[in-house]
């Protein structure tokens, strides 16, 4: 009997030669589910970072509705509530500097209600307040049903102003919006950030994608509690009025002198950016709404009958 040296085809190679098979369909299996369970991780820490987000810009509304609409008082309330993300200062300023760094600013909030179309609404120039400086324009918070009273015997419909589409009540409620940028924690997910970012219809949202920075947005609307004033935006770009992007350093559009009295109906021709719902005085229809628009609010007023004073808002849920 002849007995052949050919080794049995299930045999070829060896034993390294099935240990290396075996290691190349492990990696194989290995590589998807590792990718899975990052990308676990990361939803974690965005629906986490979200819910923080939005328990600091409550403080930071909180704080402005009993300030003025100050936006100093609304940053620093802001960055007090960052703590909760960041424990050691050191950490919270090292954090902010490399933001301010790759993109000019750390965050933004947009102040997009009450605007300058509705100062020149509802100032009230008889007011007797304190002010920051004399031509400061004011709209008076209490008194609101008399005030909405008034506006509709001068003939405004539904009480609004003929600049802002604002009733006396609406130009009596905050609205922001806050933009955070977050580096993200999967490797990777940073450069598909900045292919996606030319699909961002924001400049702001744009432009940290560009960075390779998730842009989360939050909204809140909380009634006042204070007299709305007119501040210039923070020279830092961190608080802004207006929905347009604003670049740091520039500024902002201010309530001129002149300020019709309470009561008085302001210049034809002038306009004041509109918050979103806000109804144009022309048509009494909503305008189209803004791209940046589209994700969640946090907090919403419910719907105020004529007379009525609002001093806060109900939350709602909110998306980056």
């Amino acid at each position: 009997m002849a007995f052949s040296d050919t080794a049995h085809p299930f045999h070829a190679g060896g034993p390294s030669a099935q240990r290396g098979a075996g290691m190349a369909g492990f990696l194989a299996v290995l590589a998807p589910i590792l990718g899975l369970g990052l990308g676990g991780i990361e939803l974690a820490h965005w629906m986490n970072l979200r819910q923080t987000l939005s328990l600091a810009l409550m403080d930071a509304a909180r704080a402005g509705i009993t300030r003025q609409a100050s936006p100093q008082a609304i940053a620093d309330a802001f960055e007090q509530g960052l703590r909760a993300i960041y424990i050691r200062p050191a950490a919270q300023t090292r954090a902010l500097q490399v933001r301010r760094h790759a993109l000019g600013i750390p965050w933004q909030i947009r102040i997009r209600q009450p605007g300058p179309a509705a100062f020149l609404d509802h100032a009230d120039a008889a007011l007797p307040v304190p002010r920051a400086h004399p031509a400061q324009a004011l709209i008076r918070n209490d008194y609101q049903a008399a005030q909405h009273a008034r506006r509709l015997r001068q003939g405004w419909p539904e009480g609004r102003g003929p600049q802002s589409g604002l009733t006396i009540f609406e130009a009596n409620t905050l609205l922001m919006d806050l933009w955070w940028p977050q580096a993200p924690l999967a490797p990777g997910v940073s450069a598909v950030v900045r292919a996606l970012a030319p699909l961002h219809g924001d400049p702001i949202g744009r432009r940290m994608m560009e960075k390779g920075y998730l842009p989360f947005r939050r909204r809140i609307r909380l009634g006042m509690q204070s007299h709305p004033a007119s501040w210039p935006d923070l020279p830092d770009g961190r608080v802004v009025h207006g929905g347009p992007a604003t670049v740091p350093g520039s500024a902002p559009p201010d309530v001129p002198a002149g300020m019709p009295a309470d009561g008085a109906s302001a210049p034809s021709g002038s306009s004041g950016a509109q918050a979103p719902g806000e109804t144009t005085p022309e048509t009494g229809q909503a305008p189209p709404a803004d791209p940046s628009d589209t994700e969640w609010e946090m907090e919403k007023p419910d719907a105020t009958a004529p007379g009525q004073d609002t001093t806060g808002g109900t939350p709602e849920a909110c998306a980056p």
